[in-house]
């Protein structure tokens, strides 16, 4: 029995989960952080948007070794990062492999390259945890084996919504402060 609870398999899903929570909760900071009422909490909350978002690409690793490591269903170093080479669904073991690309590198390029990059280019770069985040969900979706649980549902559901709600109030947020500067340029 204790074997169920501790198993490789019982382990990967758990770190897939654990590592779309520290993800989601690292986007959802990262666009609560850029509202403007959000200004004297920003540096704390940057704080946790780095630190989720490190322990979630670590999680992704382990997630990715432990794959790696299952006799179950094996997949070798190439198929794990190699996009469309997994025998075992390659299209949806793909999704994941991109989105780990894309977490890479948005996490090493803000912590070690933003300087070289600029902020303007960097700011573009970092867009990419949109789709990463996007192919994540999918991935998870639809390779997933607790996917179609109830509890799993209801997890998916309130991320997609949470993420979805914070980024249309950052778009009006936008918008809004886009219209007052050009109000302000015009009564000038």
């Amino acid at each position: 029995m204790i074997n169920h609870y501790i198993s490789i398999w019982t382990l990967i899903r758990s770190s897939g989960f654990l590592a779309y929570f520290f993800m989601t909760i690292s986007l959802a900071i990262g666009l609560v952080s850029s509202f403007t009422v959000m200004k004297k909490k920003k540096a704390y909350l940057l704080s946790l948007h780095q630190i989720s978002g490190w322990y979630g690409l670590l999680t992704i690793i382990f997630h990715l070794m432990l794959i790696w490591r299952d006799q179950y269903v094996p997949y070798s170093i190439p198929e794990l990062f190699v996009p469309l080479l997994a025998n075992n669904q390659p299209i949806y073991s793909a999704l994941g492999t991109l989105s780990f690309y894309l977490f890479f590198i948005v996490m090493i390029s803000s912590d070690f390259f933003i300087k070289k990059l600029g902020i303007k280019n960097w700011k573009k770069l970092h867009l990419a945890v949109f789709p990463a985040w996007v192919l994540m969900v999918l991935h998870g979706l639809l390779i997933g084996t607790d996917s179609t649980e109830r509890w799993a549902l209801v997890l998916y559901a309130g991320s997609i919504s949470l993420i979805f709600v914070l980024s249309i109030l950052k778009y009006i947020e936008t918008i809004m402060h886009g219209s007052e500067a050009k109000q302000g340029k015009l009564k000038n």
